[in-house]
């Protein structure tokens, strides 16, 4: 019953980690020009990793729910949650380079020269890494199917980590750090943008989550229903 429960929860985890697999790839089209360094590649792939592993370990309910999940990734909720967080994230993203480039003087980059920090690339990192957290955060599936992210602590704990280290090299509380990820200082009013930013892009994203798990809730497969209709109608008949 303990391995049917674990993966009955693995299972309904598999759609939002496809859904994050898909945003993902076109992320990093945008923002490959600020994965040069070696420190900054690691600190993504250390809490990438952190986030799949703690995600798989949440734990059951140990009570069935009436809401069921949906059975595939090819209906309306998953599609439109894809779209509406992939177009948040775009816009985001490119805001926040357009933004970053005001601050820049114009220069032409040669494609296979050497990586030198600016405000571009680091913005791009800073907004790639918010975008990785976020998308975790907002496509995490709690109740009634599993614990909530408050319940899963070893989770919680990586989010809240993950947005710590996103305020501090945001803010630059930590100048060597920044220098190791090189990062260059941002000035005020960019790193103030890219703060609130963040939060409405995060605040937009769980919104529309919220609403197309509301809007789009799970069907009960048809056999189900018969089955549920027949069982009625016998006791109905023994009464």
């Amino acid at each position: 019953m303990e391995m049917l429960q674990q993966s009955s929860s693995t299972l309904k985890v598999i759609p939002y980690v496809k859904v994050f697999a898909r945003v993902a790839p076109e992320q990093k089209e945008l923002i490959i020009t600020s994965f040069k360094s070696v420190g900054r590649v690691t600190l993504i792939g250390v809490f990438t990793a952190a986030f799949f592993l703690f995600i798989s370990h949440a734990s059951p309910l140990p009570t069935l729910s009436a809401e069921r999940p949906h059975p595939t990734i090819f209906c309306s909720y998953v599609l439109l949650s894809l779209l509406g967080q992939f177009t948040v994230h775009v816009f985001f993203l490119v805001s926040s380079v357009k933004a970053a480039e005001k601050y820049m003087p114009e220069e032409c980059i040669e494609p296979d020269s050497e990586f030198h920090p600016n405000l571009v690339n680091t913005v791009s990192y800073m907004v790639g890494m918010m975008l990785q957290v976020a998308t975790f955060a907002v496509k995490y599936m709690g109740h009634p199917f599993n614990q909530s992210i408050s319940q899963n602590r070893p989770f919680q704990y990586a989010l809240v980590g993950a947005v710590g280290f996103f305020t501090v090299i945001t803010s630059d509380l930590f100048r060597d750090l920044n220098d190791w990820l090189k990062l260059v200082p941002l000035p005020k009013e960019l790193r103030n943008k890219l703060m609130l930013w963040s939060f409405l892009a995060f605040l937009v994203c769980y919104s529309w989550e919220r609403f197309l798990r509301w809007a789009f809730p799970g069907k009960m497969p048809a056999w189900k229903k018969k089955q549920r209709t027949v069982t009625t109608n016998a006791e109905k008949k023994r009464v």
